[in-house]
């Protein structure tokens, strides 16, 4: 249990974010959900929260010296993203904790290893998964000393809402990174390239901008957009841990003109056994949050999405588009698609959802 002292006592909360050595850069910026999960954390009543830096040597220094004070450690997606060696470096202070730790893992295919060495060797006892937890339960596998909760990104209304009386000129959007083909797939980019090459074609106002932007440009984005498109996050080839991943990556930079038909006959096309790690992700939340029809390629979307329900599908080979664009097109159909979606993330899916379910599990 937790451990709380008189009426009204929140629970110590050390928030460990960034792993960026140098903070004053807003590398942040475009990943709002790195903000979203900090606010949240701040606004929950039980949690009195101290957001921690572990490049800042001496206040990063200072809280692992006073582990055992704190009821709740929680380390975010932006500390565990690109770079464990800080972490690594430094796990051995963690076993003076007598709060519980709970491990939030972003960019869930890379560097796996040193993130599950991470995981074991502190005996962590919750690993927080964006993952459908199939998928996580087999990556996960060696951490026995930790319970896997499934906690993905969500909304946060605050930041993503729909602006009154706001007019909406662009009918598809997108705004976002175009995926390096070392992650196995090019589905995404062919859909953001047949909107963008086919706008004429269908009669319609397409604005594609392949490019990251932070949280406020996003939200009027969506608001100035009937329709946005997507597919799930990650990979279809979690397999060696990511270490596949890896390889394809490390063959991309030796060798940049690779296309990715060849990448894929070296890689991905020899494996019998894919394991998928495609999951929902922040960016499907936010359009919900301002009741922007989302036009997705088909998936599970961690079951918290249904097709024709939540998002209009388009089949991976779009050979369903001229189905969907009529779809869209019905004003009533769009609008009810973008009203149901918002009111399943208002009901169960906001980041406030989020803590109070972690907090149910680390009670």
């Amino acid at each position: 249990m937790l451990r709380l002292t008189g009426k009204g006592a929140r629970m110590r909360t050390l928030y460990i974010e960034t792993n960026d050595a140098n903070p004053a850069v807003d590398w942040w910026k475009p990943l709002s959900y790195v903000v979203d999960w900090r606010e949240a954390f701040q606004a929950e009543p039980r949690l009195e929260v101290e957001i921690c830096n572990p490049h800042n040597a001496y206040h990063y220094g200072t809280c692992m010296r006073r582990i055992q004070e704190y009821d709740l450690i929680v380390i975010s997606h932006a500390a565990t993203g690109d770079d464990m060696t800080r972490l690594l470096e430094t796990r051995a202070a963690f076993d003076g904790r007598k709060g519980k730790m709970a491990v939030f893992i972003g960019n869930e295919y890379d560097i796996m290893h040193e993130k599950i060495t991470f995981i074991r060797d502190t005996e962590a006892e919750f690993v927080c998964t964006q993952l459908p937890i199939k998928a996580a339960r087999w990556l996960y596998e060696e951490c026995l000393s930790s319970q896997l909760l499934a906690l993905p990104h969500a909304l946060n209304p605050s930041r993503y809402y729909t602006m009154t009386d706001h007019p909406r000129p662009v009918d598809i959007g997108f705004k976002g990174d175009i995926y390096y083909p070392w992650v196995g797939d090019v589905e995404r980019t062919l859909l953001i390239q047949h909107f963008a090459s086919q706008a004429e074609f269908y009669a319609m106002n397409v604005d594609i901008q392949t490019k990251r932007v932070d949280g406020d440009e996003w939200c009027r984005f969506l608001n100035d957009s009937k329709g946005i498109i997507g597919a799930e996050s990650g990979t279809y080839y979690l397999n060696e841990r990511g270490g596949l991943l890896r390889r394809a990556k490390e063959h991309m930079k030796q060798y940049p003109n690779t296309t990715f038909q060849e990448l894929h006959e070296l890689y991905f096309t020899p494996v019998a056994d894919p394991v998928s790690g495609k999951a929902i992700s922040s960016r499907h939340f936010e359009p919900m949050g301002t009741r922007t029809c989302q036009l997705l390629l088909e998936g599970e979307y961690n079951g918290i999405l249904l097709p024709d329900v939540h998002y209009i599908p388009i089949k991976r080979d779009l050979s369903n588009i001229l189905e969907v664009v009529f779809k869209f097109d019905d004003t009533t159909y769009r609008e009810g698609i973008a009203n149901a979606a918002y009111d399943h993330a208002m009901n169960s899916h906001t980041y406030a959802h989020r803590i109070k379910e972690l907090l149910r599990s680390v009670s």
